[in-house]
């Protein structure tokens, strides 16, 4: 049986708690990418799309942090 030499660096309770985070990022990009921006001086300093990117390395990177807990 391969493996994918994956290690974890945290316990799985950050790797949750990680992994949460980074979806609450993606569904305030999502909800954010939505809305139309008329007015530039309201718009906020991450664009929707990098929230969604960062978000979904975080889920990722959370999701190997509980790989233990398939054992």
């Amino acid at each position: 049986m391969k493996s994918l030499n994956l290690d974890i660096i945290f316990p799985w309770e950050i790797g949750l708690i990680l992994a949460l985070i980074g979806m609450i990022s993606i569904i305030i990009g999502v909800i954010q990418s939505k809305k139309k921006i008329d007015d530039f001086d309201k718009f906020f300093l991450i664009k929707p799309t990098t929230k969604i990117l960062f978000g979904g390395i975080l889920c990722l990177f959370g999701c190997i942090q509980m790989l233990p807990l398939l054992k």
